[in-house]
């Protein structure tokens, strides 16, 4: 869990930050981008299928795979740009600067 995600801990969108939800969106591209090879590999080895029927199924099946993992490694890069933009406007500042603080005497 993220050090500046402090306030209600409990909801799903706190767990991780952008940047662990853009590493999340990244491996379910991968996800995506292999099942659609693995479903493309099966197609093709289909015994009894005209060209008609394969071209077809891999129309069907193998470009909506894809067209997910594109959408994956989109929401990937948005969520990265995002992060980098929110750090760069206001970065994080859980961490208490003790030194900074001034420091006063008892006389």
């Amino acid at each position: 869990m993220s050090k500046c995600c402090k306030c209600a801990k409990w909801w799903p969108h706190n767990w991780l930050c952008l940047k662990g939800l853009s590493v999340l969106f990244l491996v379910l591209f991968y996800v995506a981008f292999v099942f659609a090879i693995y479903q493309t590999i099966a197609i093709l080895m289909l015994p009894g299928m005209t060209w008609k029927e394969t071209i077809g199924l891999l129309f069907n099946y193998t470009l909506s795979d894809l067209a997910a993992a594109v959408m994956f490694l989109t929401m990937s890069k948005i969520l990265k740009t995002l992060g980098k933009i929110k750090h760069a406007v206001a970065p994080c500042c859980c961490e208490t600067h003790h030194e900074d603080a001034p420091v006063e005497e008892n006389k």
